[in-house]
């Protein structure tokens, strides 16, 4: 994973920020409270509260 902060913009940017596939990173939003929103039909995040949020999944398990 990547550690610049910056916006994501699109299904591929977060996925490739995140290193997994569009299927498991959906699965998250729709789960986990993935950082992730879809603004006007584009998917849209923000690298450093993906980091947050990982950073939250590790510390649960």
């Amino acid at each position: 994973m990547k550690e610049t902060k910056r916006i994501l913009t699109g299904s591929k940017e977060i996925q490739g920020f995140v290193g997994r596939s569009w299927t498991i990173v959906y699965k998250w939003i729709k789960e986990k409270e993935f950082p992730a929103v879809k603004i006007d039909g584009i998917w849209e995040s923000d690298s450093e509260l993906i980091l947050e949020w990982r950073k939250r999944q590790i510390m649960k398990n």
